[in-house]
Formats: C-alpha cells, sequence, structure tokens
C-alpha cells in the first residue's frame, strides 16, 4: 500500500518541525495550553498543537506510526474520510485534554498522538480482528483486544502520579482514540458490526465515555496530578 496522504501529512510535520527549531516562538504559539485557550480563546491551538513535536524521537516515533498505519487506513476509509479521522481525532483529544485538566491553567501538550490513535481506532473499528504489532513485540496483538488493553491501560495511567511524571498526555490519546472511533462508527453506520467490533466498542470506547462523564460531574473524585 502506498503512503498518499500519509506521505503528505508526514512532510507537513517534519517541515514545521524544523522551522520550529530555527523559530523557537512557533512552539509558544502552536502550543496546547488550556488557560490559553480557555482564556485568551486562542482556539486555532486545538488543531495547530496536533502538528507540533517536542523532540526528533517524538517525531520519528509518531511519524514512523502515521507511515504504517495511515495506509492501511486511507484504503479502508477513502482519501476524504481519512482526513476527517485524523483532524476530527487531533481536535477531539485536545478538546478532551481541555475537559479533563479545565482545573489546570498551565497545562501543555502537544504532538499528533490523538490523529494517529483516531485512525487506528477507526481502522480496528473497521477490521476489528487485523494484527497490530507494536515496536520490539513481534507478536500481532488482535485490534479489538488492542483497543481495549489500551483504553483501560490510558485512563489507569491519566490517574496516576508515574503516569502524569511520563510527560505523556493520556487525556488527548483517549480523545483521539474515541473522536475517532465515533466519527469511524458514522462513516460504518450502514455495516453490520461483528462480534469482536462490539466486544471493541464495550471495552475500548465506552470507558472513555464514561471516564469523561464521571470527571464532568465529579471531577473532585479523581486523581488529580499537575503535570
Amino acid at each position: 500500500m502506498q503512503p498518499g496522504i500519509s506521505l503528505i501529512l508526514i512532510g507537513i510535520n517534519v517541515l514545521l518541525f524544523l522551522a520550529a527549531r530555527q523559530q523557537p516562538e512557533m512552539v509558544s504559539r502552536m502550543l496546547f495550553v488550556t488557560g490559553r485557550i480557555r482564556h485568551n480563546r486562542e482556539y486555532d491551538r486545538l488543531m495547530l498543537s496536533g502538528f507540533l513535536h517536542i523532540s526528533p524521537m517524538h517525531l520519528l516515533f509518531n511519524m514512523l506510526t502515521l507511515y504504517y498505519f495511515g495506509p492501511y487506513a486511507e484504503q479502508l476509509y477513502g482519501l476524504w474520510r481519512f482526513c476527517a479521522i485524523y483532524l476530527v481525532s487531533i481536535l477531539g483529544g485536545n478538546l478532551f485534554c481541555l475537559l479533563m485538566r479545565r482545573e489546570d491553567d498551565d497545562y501543555a501538550a502537544l504532538g499528533a498522538s490523538g490523529g494517529l490513535l483516531g485512525l487506528i481506532y477507526a481502522m480496528i473499528l473497521a477490521v476489528p480482528d487485523s494484527k497490530i504489532y507494536m515496536f520490539f513485540i513481534p507478536v500481532g496483538i488482535p485490534g479489538w483486544l488492542f483497543g481495549i488493553l489500551f483504553t483501560v491501560i490510558s485512563i489507569a495511567l491519566s490517574q496516576s502520579r508515574r503516569g502524569a511524571e511520563a510527560g505523556i498526555s493520556h487525556e488527548g490519546h483517549l480523545g483521539g482514540a474515541a473522536a475517532g472511533a465515533l466519527l469511524a462508527l458514522w462513516f460504518l453506520r450502514h455495516h453490520p458490526l461483528g462480534d469482536e467490533s462490539i466486544w471493541f466498542l464495550a471495552g475500548g470506547l465506552a470507558p472513555v465515555i464514561l471516564f469523561a462523564m464521571v470527571k464532568w460531574l465529579a471531577p473532585g473524585s479523581l486523581y488529580r496530578y499537575k503535570k
């Protein structure tokens, strides 16, 4: 499968990373910061931050993920739906961060991970029995099982000190994954879902929605750790 639009997205991310290295002010303007969005209404950060990376390794990891998973998602959904899932997932991931971290004005995040997780979850929904291979793990994990495990682990890490200290936006991952899955579910609304897809929706998507509802209704009941 040829990368197609995935290769263009990789090029855009690489060019913006190189430009930001030469102009550090780009980072401060594109970075997702809850306070700047809520109080200054700089809503463009909700999308711009998804095309910004903090280090070469951060960029390399995300772009390799896009290179390997992007073409498959392109083939499954077509060009415009692929783009819609990717962009909506970036936006959804940052909106989820804004919800979960609304009490922390200095919470910051960046990177394409939300968009990538949205693509992966959309792919899982379309082909739930597809095998997903992780870096350094030679055994393929069924997509539906990967989605459930990723969701459960990410929710747990988002509420732990160790998870927060790792400097990873688990909220952004969860929000992006959920946004991608929901949009993919709409695109696949005329296609019957098999048992594995139902298991994935029940164990991989529903917990994210429930988590957001609990956080919204009773924010003090969940562990908060300021990064």
